[in-house]
């Protein structure tokens, strides 16, 4: 290294694609948005094969008043990515959704 103490450094960066947010942020949403559908998607089609499995609420309120009629009875999901895809708990060995239908999860 002493060698290189007398030589002048530079160093060029050049980005590879321009920078612009909003471009990116809009992406990231879409693809949350896609992410999102299809995992709806996926646990509707997990109630309806296996609907005996499932405790279903179309809105969280409705799997509120459910927690709370069961308190005690109920462990609730942690995960927030399992949280994130709609389910939200556990009771006598079903797994608790939240599963607007499919008109109201359009909006």
């Amino acid at each position: 290294m002493p060698l290189l103490a007398g030589l002048p450094v530079q160093a060029l960066g050049t980005p590879r694609i321009a920078p612009s947010a909003p471009v990116s942020r809009k992406i990231m949403a879409a693809n949350r948005i896609d992410d999102a559908r299809r995992m709806r998607e996926s646990l509707r089609r997990d109630v309806a094969h296996h609907p005996g499995d499932f405790v279903v609420f179309a809105t969280e309120a409705g799997a509120k008043q459910f927690f709370m009629e069961h308190y005690g009875d109920v462990d609730v999901e942690t995960d927030s990515k399992m949280v994130a895809r709609g389910v939200v708990g556990y009771w006598q060995g079903k797994t608790i959704v939240i599963l607007p239908p499919p008109a109201l999860a359009m909006q």
